[in-house]
């Protein structure tokens, strides 16, 4: 007699756990390891604020299966999302490959404890934890007085520290980086990278201890705005000023599609003191999201007036 057929079990996904502060390159290291991933991909991004602008860049790509956690940080009020978004990807998706992207003020320890929930038992099999620094501002962050401890936490709790910008300063300063990264977590490979571009293989299945220093610091606040209409070079240029001059409060992170006339799209980008907006030739929705503290919703609105709504 010839037993019956079981369905076998599916092994669990093998997944990649992609931490850094806001503007440090998670989006930038995500893409770049698509282009050398075998099989199929899927992102899972968390974003703070309630529009998601860096699971657009990535959909930009294409090719690669994206799926939003907007709204809140996943270690703490999406904690239930991350997992039931997890136990989708794995049951409808079926991809070779989770990457998961937490907030930028995401604490990793708290993150590693909902993914060690025992729910997710047989569903996920974390490979690694991979923090990406930002090289120009590392030593300055890394004071427990410039933003809490939630930073350090995602330096701690790393298998690997990508030391990214790397190409923007000076080799005293990138050895003063390795000394520092060395006291905080002696155990973590580092690489040392310009955006993001590697050939060292990601570490997999190392032993880790969770590390935390609990929560402090400053309290972020989040912004979100839907510009209504295009936007002129002199709306942009005074957008731009304003947010450069501090008139909307302390920014550290700003990331925002904004229409002009006739139909063109611009990608601005903020991190720490460096603006920048770029041409974006792909179709996307109108958003902007400024992240960061004693953030002023009601000027930000009225600079917009009727040109613009709150998300």
């Amino acid at each position: 007699m010839i037993p019956p057929m079981t369905e076998t079990a599916s092994p669990p996904l093998n997944t990649l756990l992609v931490c850094g502060f806001l503007g440090a390159g998670k989006t930038t290291f995500i893409l770049e390891q698509f282009k050398s991933a075998r099989g199929r991909t899927a992102v899972l991004v968390n974003e703070f604020g309630t529009l998601g602008i860096d699971g657009s860049l990535i959909r930009c790509a294409g090719g690669i299966d994206v799926v939003e956690l907007p709204g809140g940080c996943i270690c703490c009020s999406r904690k239930d999302g991350l997992q039931e978004s997890i136990r989708t990807i794995r049951e409808e998706i079926r991809p070779d490959r989770l990457l998961i992207e937490p907030s930028g003020i995401a604490e990793v320890s708290e993150v590693l404890k909902v993914l060690a929930d025992e729910t997710l038992a047989g569903v996920i099999r974390l490979d690694a934890v991979v923090t990406i620094l930002d090289a120009s501002t590392f030593l300055d962050f890394s004071d427990p007085e410039a933003f809490g401890t939630f930073f350090l936490d995602q330096v701690i709790n790393a298998d690997l520290v990508v030391v990214n910008k790397a190409d923007i300063v000076s080799q005293a300063e990138l050895e003063q980086v390795t000394k520092r990264l060395f006291e905080l977590n002696p155990a973590a490979l580092e690489v040392q990278t310009a955006f993001c571009r590697m050939e060292e293989p990601l570490p997999s299945g190392r032993d880790r201890e969770l590390r935390s220093f609990g929560r402090t610091g400053p309290t972020m606040e989040c912004v979100s705005v839907i510009p209504g209409i295009p936007l002129s070079e002199q709306q942009l240029n005074n957008l731009t000023s304003a947010l450069s001059e501090g008139r909307f409060g302390r920014v550290f992170r700003g990331k925002g599609f904004l229409p002009l006339p006739g139909g063109g799209w611009v990608n601005l980008q903020i991190v720490g003191r460096t603006l920048t907006v770029t041409p974006l030739h792909d179709e996307v929705q109108s958003r902007l999201t400024l992240i960061g503290c004693d953030l002023d919703g009601k000027r930000v609105r009225e600079f917009f007036g009727s040109n613009g709504g709150m998300a």
